[in-house]
């Protein structure tokens, strides 16, 4: 055969010499010329040296042959999808593996070889012929092989750039450019309770606001012990990150001017959190209680209401939590939720199975009880928790990072023989930045939300528990 192919072993994967062989030679017969064409265009990167564009299906034979390496025939492929316009054929060659030449091996083996470049795997990921589920099998192999940068730049690579100059409500909840700038003293509000920012370079002067879980409502309208709103989320994923202030801390439980209604507090709305194991979502703080013992009970995360005279404050909202094994886990499940909704909403490519995106956000408080007749009191809405805030970036530069809980409300009562209890404070929220060379100045402040002050100083709600602010080194691959 002149050339070896059907003597040197391939290096990986499921095909070998022999499939190769049978591969090249089961079409018309090429002659010595044509298969030395073929594995000059590929040395030389000179797609116009092949007798014939169709030999464009055989290009895995002379790699799995030893005759070139991985890297020309990813600078090969490079060239023949930017230049030379040739995308619909590679990706038709992707997705169906005429002879078995495209392995799975082999293309993944490609889409982290830095000489295949970002704008043309993210051309082969847009074409038609690239099927949903084969687009997301690559996407899921940058991020579970830790090639979170490449993930990024592909991703990014046909976006636009974004500057926020003017306070902003965004009305999507992910937000992909290839730069995000926010103006110094302008504030972003995420419209939704988690945004995602991806970008390769996000530069914050200003700030970004979140808002989670609502608080508990009060058992009629006139009252106005709501409980605090958790906090929201916010993840941010970047190559080079100025992170500017982010806030997600929870809001204060309210304090009720009046008791022009009776009734139980309503429950705070139950947030989501994201941890890495040997973290816990700190609990909040139990509302005060009347003098027969009615109180809110704590929540995770969420602040339980004040309890009045026979009415029980709102429980705080308890979060559901989902842990992963390690810093690398957590950030390669939320590029994995991220990679599916790039693939719909902005390839309209549908996978027959998704990740869904990691919401994040904190409990809400729960309201205070009331009671109006011949008792007059009302206990101290909770405080919200606080919400959680996830950072990936490779070099981050700086930033404030806010996600402290919400304080209890105060209780009110028109006199002091029947108190009322203050609401329990917040949880403090959860911020995990993780970084891939530097993790530069960044604070965080992620205390707890103090205790509601009830109608005497037995009635005082219960302070949340502070929250946790982790800060490490993950791997990065490319």
């Amino acid at each position: 055969m002149g050339f070896g192919f059907a003597t040197v072993t391939p290096s990986g994967g499921s095909v070998n010499a022999t499939s190769v062989a049978q591969a090249v030679w089961s079409y018309t017969p090429r002659s010595l010329t044509e298969i030395q064409n073929l594995v000059n265009a590929i040395q030389n990167n000179n797609p116009s040296l092949l007798s014939s564009l169709s030999d464009l299906q055989y290009v895995p034979a002379p790699y799995f042959a030893g005759q070139v390496s991985l890297t020309q025939v990813a600078a090969f492929i490079d060239n023949v999808v930017r230049n030379y316009g040739l995308v619909f054929p590679i990706a038709n060659f992707i997705t169906n593996n005429p002879y078995n030449l495209w392995t799975t091996n082999f293309v993944s083996s490609l889409a982290v070889n830095p000489y295949l470049t970002v704008t043309s795997l993210n051309m082969l990921l847009s074409n038609a012929n690239m099927s949903a589920n084969y687009a997301q099998f690559l996407l899921y192999h940058l991020a579970q092989n830790y090639y979170y940068n490449r993930w990024i730049e592909t991703v990014t690579a046909n976006a636009p750039s974004i500057t926020f100059s003017a306070n902003t409500t965004l009305s999507t909840n992910v937000l992909i450019a290839q730069s995000i700038t926010i103006a110094s003293g302008v504030t972003v509000t995420c419209g939704t309770r988690t945004c995602f920012f991806i970008a390769q370079a996000f530069n914050n002067q200003g700030a970004v606001v979140a808002y989670g879980g609502a608080g508990g409502v009060p058992a009629t309208s006139p009252l106005t012990n709501y409980g605090g709103t958790g906090g929201g989320g916010i993840a941010v994923i970047a190559i080079t990150a100025v992170l500017g202030t982010l806030n997600v801390s929870g809001g204060n439980g309210v304090t009720s001017t009046n008791t022009s209604g009776s009734g139980n507090g309503g429950t705070g709305t139950a947030g989501v959190f994201l941890i890495i194991n040997g973290v816990t979502v700190p609990l909040g703080g139990t509302g005060g209680y009347s003098t027969n013992g009615y109180l809110g009970v704590a929540g995770i995360n969420g602040g339980g209401g004040g309890g009045a005279w026979g009415d029980y404050g709102g429980p705080g909202g308890n979060a559901t939590v989902y842990s992963f094994s390690s810093p690398n886990a957590m950030v390669t499940y939320i590029l994995q939720g991220l990679s599916d909704w790039w693939l719909i909403n902005v390839l309209g490519k549908a996978p027959s199975s998704t990740t869904p995106l990691a919401y994040m956000y904190g409990s809400g408080g729960g309201a205070g009880g009331a009671q109006n007749g011949v008792v007059n009191d009302a206990g101290g809405g909770g405080g919200g928790g606080g919400g959680e805030v996830v950072v990936y970036g490779y070099n981050i530069i700086s930033g404030t990072i806010n996600a402290a809980g919400g304080a209890g409300g105060i209780a009110y009562a028109s006199g002091a023989v029947y108190p009322a209890g203050g609401g329990g404070g917040g949880g403090g929220g959860l911020v995990f930045v993780f970084y891939g060379a530097t993790s530069g100045n960044v604070t965080a402040n992620v205390a707890n939300g103090t205790s509601g002050i009830g109608t005497t100083s037995p009635n005082n709600g219960l302070a949340g528990a502070s929250g946790t602010a982790y800060i490490a080194a993950v791997t990065v691959n490319g």
